[in-house]
C-alpha cells in the first residue's frame, strides 16, 4: 500500500543540508542506493532503476538503515535520512523498534535453551506453566500445545499481534495481557483451532513462549535473550529497556501514514516476545550471521545443526520455527518482516551463499520502500534470488474502466480496516486512497487495476458487466485475495 508525494511533507522532512546522504563517516553512497525496483514494471517503461533519495521522498519515510551481508560477513552499513523532523541523521547504530523481527530473536533465544536440555520442545507446556495456563478448550482434547507449535505459529493460540500502548497509558504486566484484563487490551490468549492442525500467525503464542522462558529459567526474559542470543551474536545495541531520555535524541521516531510523528515518538509494546525488541541494523544482521553460520554447520556456532535446521525448515506453512522460509536451492532463503505503529523492519538470509540484509525503518509507508530496496541490494550483491518485477501491459483509462471501479469499498474478510475509495484522476490512471494519508497510483493493465509501486491488483469479480459491486484485492507475491464490497449507492 503506498501513496502519492506530497511536497509539503517533502519540505517538513527537509533540514539544513542533503538529509538524504548516508551519516556514516565515508558518506559515499553504496552502489544499491541507485538501483532500487518497483514491484511492477510495465512493457517499454524506461527508467526502471530508481534512487533511495527519491523513492525515501516519494513514501515519506524519513529515516532508513541498512545492514548487508555478503561472503559471510556484514559488508555495508549506512544509514539515510533523520530520526524525525529537525532530528538528528540516522547513523547505522541508531535504534528502531524492531517490531515482530523480535520473534526470530525470542526463538533462538528458546531453542538454545532446548540445546541446553532446559525446555522440551515437545512437551505440553500447560503441564510446565505455573503462574498461567492456557484456557481450557476441545480443540485441547489429544492435542497439547508446545513450544514447538509456538515457535512455529502452529499452536492454534490467537490472536495475532498488538498495537502497544501511547505514552502515559496504564501498561499491563505479562499475565494481564495474557488474561486480556485492564489495562491491558481485551485480547486474551486462547485457543482458536486444533493445535497442528494449520498455522496462523500468532504473537499470542510467543507470549505464552516468554512465560514458559521466564518460569523455567528464573530470570527475566530481557536477561534471558541478553545471556543467550545479545551478548554471543554481538548484538551490543540491542536490548528491550524504553531507550532514556537522553538517548532519544539518537533513537529513530515512528512516522505514521500521513507523515507526522507517532505521539511521543513510539507505542511501549510490553508483549516482548512478540514486538519489544530495540535494534539496529547491524545488530539484526549479526544476528542473522549467527544463524547462518549454525545452519551452514560452521564450527563453534551457538545453535546446534538440528535445531538451526528447523528454523531454516518448514514446519507448517511458510513457518520454520522463529521465520518464514522460501525458494529452493541456492535461492532458499529465511527471514522475518516486523511492523509496529511507525515501524517497518525486515531480515532476510540466504544460507546456501551465506548472503542477506537487514532493513530498518520509521515509518508505516516503509513496507514497499523496504521491497524495493531489498531488490537493488539483491542486484548489487547478485543474491541467487533475483527478485524479478512483474512485467506488465498499461492499459489506456476508459469511461468503461471508471464506471466500473471508481467508488468506495470496504473488505468483507478483514475486519477493523477502514473503508477505501478508488478515485479517478482523469489522466489515465487512478488513484488509491485508503484514508490515513496512505495513497497509491493504479493504473488499468491487462490484469485490472495495478499498483507498480507495491505489485496491489484489483479485479473486478461481479456483475460481469458495468459499476463493480464485488472487488478482490491483491498483492504480487502475497498468500490470496481479499475481497471487498462497495458501500456507496452505485454512480
Amino acid at each position: 500500500m503506498t501513496k502519492i508525494l506530497v511536497i509539503s511533507m517533502m519540505m517538513a522532512f527537509s533540514g539544513a543540508g542533503a538529509i538524504f546522504q548516508t551519516a556514516e563517516a565515508e558518506q559515499s553512497m553504496p552502489a544499491y542506493a541507485d538501483t532500487l525496483r518497483r514491484a511492477v514494471v510495465f512493457e517499454n517503461e524506461s527508467g526502471n532503476k530508481l534512487s533511495l533519495t527519491d523513492r525515501m521522498e516519494r513514501w515519506k519515510v524519513p529515516g532508513i538503515s541498512v545492514a548487508v551481508i555478503d561472503n559471510c560477513k556484514i559488508v555495508d552499513r549506512h544509514g539515510f535520512g533523520i530520526t524525525r523532523k529537525d532530528g538528528a541523521k540516522i547513523r547505522s547504530d541508531t535504534l528502531f523498534q524492531a517490531a515482530s523481527v523480535t520473534k526470530p530473536v525470542a526463538a533462538f533465544a528458546a531453542l538454545r535453551l532446548v540445546d541446553q536440555g532446559l525446555l522440551s520442545l515437545d512437551s505440553d507446556v500447560n503441564v510446565e506453566l505455573q503462574s498461567w495456563k492456557v484456557p481450557a478448550s476441545p480443540f485441547l482434547e489429544g492435542h497439547p500445545i508446545t513450544l514447538r507449535g509456538i515457535l512455529g505459529h502452529s499452536a492454534g493460540l490467537i490472536p495475532g499481534g498488538y498495537g502497544g500502548y501511547s505514552h502515559g497509558e496504564l501498561i499491563p504486566t505479562l499475565l494481564q495481557t495474557l488474561n486480556g484484563v485492564e489495562p491491558a487490551r481485551p485480547k486474551p490468549v486462547q485457543v482458536a483451532y486444533v493445535p497442528g492442525s494449520d498455522w496462523r500467525y500468532s504473537g499470542g503464542g510467543y507470549l505464552v513462549a516468554q512465560l514458559l522462558m521466564t518460569e523455567k529459567i528464573g530470570q527475566s526474559f530481557d536477561k534471558i535473550v541478553h545471556d543467550q542470543v545479545l551478548e554471543p551474536t554481538g548484538m551490543i545495541r540491542s536490548g528491550f529497556a524504553e531507550p532514556s531520555a537522553s538517548a532519544r535524541a539518537d533513537v529513530a521516531a515512528g512516522h505514521v501514514a500521513d507523515g507526522s510523528m507517532v505521539p511521543g515518538g513510539w507505542h511501549v509494546y510490553p508483549e516482548l516476545a512478540a514486538a519489544g525488541l530495540w535494534s539496529t541494523a547491524p545488530d539484526l544482521a549479526s544476528f542473522g550471521l549467527a544463524v547462518m553460520k549454525a545452519v551452514r554447520e560452521e564450527p563453534n556456532t551457538l545453535l546446534s545443526p538440528a535445531l538451526a535446521n528447523q528454523m531454516a525448515t518448514v514446519q507448517s506453512g511458510p513457518r520454520s520455527l522463529g521465520f518464514e522460509v522460501g525458494g529452493e536451492g541456492k535461492a532458499r532463503h529465511f527471514g522475518h518482516d516486523g511492523t509496529n505503529e511507525g515501524y517497518n523492519s525486515s531480515l532476510i538470509l540466504y544460507p546456501g551463499t551465506c548472503q542477506g540484509a537487514a532493513i530498518m525503518a520509521n515509518s508505516d509507508n516503509a513496507k514497499p520502500l523496504i521491497a524495493e530496496l531489498l531488490r537493488g541490494i539483491a542486484d548489487t550483491y547478485h543474491w541467487p534470488d533475483a527478485m524479478a518485477s512483474t512485467v506488465m501491459k498499461l492499459d489506456p483509462q476508459s469511461p468503461i474502466s471508471v464506471a466500473r471501479f471508481q467508488g468506495t469499498y470496504s473488505f468483507t474478510d478483514i475486519s477493523g480496516v477502514a473503508p477505501f475509495k478508488i478515485i479517478s484522476t482523469g489522466n489515465g490512471s487512478f488513484t488509491f486512497d485508503r484514508g490515513d494519508g496512505h495513497r497509491e497510483p493504479l493504473y488499468p493493465s491487462n490484469e485490472g487495476l495495478v499498483g507498480a509501486d507495491s505489485g496491489i491488483i484489483i479485479k473486478a469479480i461481479s456483475p460481469a458487466n458495468g459499476p463493480a459491486e464485488t472487488i478482490t484485492y491483491a498483492r504480487i507475491g502475497g498468500r490470496g485475495a481479499a475481497r471487498a464490497k462497495r458501500v456507496e449507492p452505485r454512480p
